[in-house]
């Protein structure tokens, strides 16, 4: 069977699936066990029960675990709303405060749990203090919502290792990529925000109330704790001292003992923590099955030639081959979540990336900015969905979606300034590489 018409009958099944609502991971293993059949016969069929004994089998993965039991052990914790109080007392007095602190606490957790956690338990703690504040609707929920989508982008990052698995790239260097981009998204945030609430003062009220150094003091006691399991997992990687799985294990126990030490551990916390990490974790392995299969088939048919044909045939700038898959990213990012957008462009699009000689690093950590840009923009960004399901009740559709806006601008600057002066990304890794 040609090359052609495999693409044609491979990405054309696939969508159908997607557009009939299976999900990403069955759909990748579905169309791809009925092409392998068709193309190999029932000999092919090995290559799927071999590929997938591999893959789940393969010890490195037990990175996804543990970097979701350390954030769900966060979360049951009340670590958030510590951090938010403590931060809160050293930023008294300063417009749009709550605002910034917000933010800071978003990057505590993208670096203890990856996505997820920020807009959950900001969205429930920050959005309601700065809406009895007086502050803006637009920027209680914009702020919140930027900041919890910056776990995508600053290390651990769960769709870095699940990116990582099928790119076949290096994990640390992925997380040491993601540091600096992850850091300047974060100051143009809080930058943005003091300015605007200098601009348009009624934006944030400032905080009356009296805080005195003592407060301020005693709220560092809350600092200390997540600040010194940050140094311990991500500086055991970034010192050499630990592999990312091996971090991620000293994270989960760091988080484990933090519960303890904070009284909240239960038997209903362990059994929730536990119960949420094992779901997550079987989805991604799932995807990470399908990922691998659709990845084998497609390659050993022909693709790898195929696109460095093509490719070679395109008589255009290799820049406006790069930009030509941003605008693919971004508008498959509008429409479907990161995992499907990794699972069904990963391996297509670092190929091509190689290929027109895009170091793949840094590809990699543009392709990743731009999730972090899917997971904000309407109508199926997961961050305005979960910010809808913990916002107060009178908080409309409407008004979370007139909030992103500006965010979304400094998200795509980031991205712009990666793509203009690549040693943002690869600043990092070649320095400990």
């Amino acid at each position: 069977m040609e090359i052609g018409l495999i693409t044609a009958l491979l990405f054309g099944g696939l969508f159908v699936f997607l557009i009939f609502g299976v999900p990403v991971a069955f759909a990748l293993g579905a169309v791809t066990v009925v092409m392998t059949f068709l193309v190999h016969g029932t000999t092919g069929l090995y290559i799927v029960v071999t590929t997938t004994y591999r893959q789940i089998t393969d010890p490195n993965l037990i990175t996804i675990p543990l970097f979701l039991l350390m954030g769900n052990f966060l979360v049951h914790s009340g670590i958030s709303d510590r951090l938010f109080t403590a931060l809160g007392y050293w930023l008294s007095g300063i417009r749009g405060g709550l605002a910034i602190v917000s933010i800071g606490v978003c990057v505590a957790l993208a670096m203890c749990g990856g996505f997820g956690p920020g807009i959950l338990t900001m969205g429930l703690i920050a959005v309601p203090a700065m809406l009895k504040q007086h502050y803006k609707t637009g920027l209680s929920l914009g702020s919140v919502m930027a900041g919890g989508v910056l776990g995508e982008i600053i290390p651990p990052s769960i769709i870095m290792i699940i990116f990582a698995y099928i790119s076949r790239i290096s994990i640390g260097k992925l997380f040491f990529g993601g540091v600096v981009p992850g850091l300047l998204t974060a100051f143009l945030y809080i930058l943005y925000i003091s300015v605007k609430c200098r601009i348009h003062p009624d934006t944030a009220p400032v905080h009356k109330e009296p805080v005195t150094w003592k407060m301020r003091m005693h709220g560092l006691k809350d600092i200390i704790p997540p600040a010194l399991l940050i140094f311990l997992v991500l500086g055991s990687i970034f010192l050499g001292m630990a592999t990312p799985t091996e971090a991620a294990a000293i994270g989960a126990c760091g988080a484990f003992v933090i519960c303890i030490i904070y009284g909240k551990l239960t038997l209903s916390v362990l059994r929730n923590t536990c119960e949420q990490t094992l779901a997550i974790s079987g989805m991604a392995l799932w995807i990470l099955i399908g990922a691998t299969l659709f990845s084998v088939f497609y390659t050993s048919a022909g693709a790898q030639s195929m696109v460095t044909s093509f490719i070679g045939d395109l008589a255009v700038n290799k820049w406006v081959i790069l930009l030509g898959m941003q605008f693919i990213l971004l508008l498959f990012g509008m429409f479907m979540d990161d995992y499907a957008v990794v699972t069904i462009c990963a391996p297509i699009f670092v190929p091509i990336a190689q290929a027109v000689g895009f170091d793949p690093i840094w590809f990699s950590i543009i392709f990743i900015l731009n999730m972090q840009v899917a997971y904000l923009t309407p109508p199926f960004g997961w961050a305005l969905i979960l910010m809808k399901g913990v916002a107060p009740p009178d908080i409309s559709t409407r008004q979370i979606w007139q909030s992103i806006p500006p965010f979304v601008c400094i998200q795509l600057l980031v991205l712009i300034l990666t793509m203009i002066f690549p040693q943002i990304a690869l600043f990092l890794p070649e320095l400990m590489f």
